[in-house]
């Protein structure tokens, strides 16, 4: 998970490393999840909160990485 002080707009143009979390069974072989890094392209703002950055053309949930 991102850190709590993470602000999703702050990410915006910057350039990231980040651990996807992966689900159980393909966290038998990457325990740690996959790195993945890239320029923050587009920010989806979500009313729910659980918000997304473009990266790579991937979209990824704030929920799901954690950042470098």
């Amino acid at each position: 998970m991102t850190n709590v002080d993470t602000k999703p707009l702050e990410l915006l143009g910057k350039q990231i490393s980040f651990d996807v979390i992966l689900s159980d069974d393909i966290k038998k072989i990457f325990p740690d999840g996959v790195l993945k890094n890239g320029l923050v392209e587009a920010v989806l703002i979500h009313l729910s909160g659980n918000h997304e950055i473009l990266v790579k053309d991937n979209f990824y949930s704030l929920d799901e990485i954690k950042i470098k």
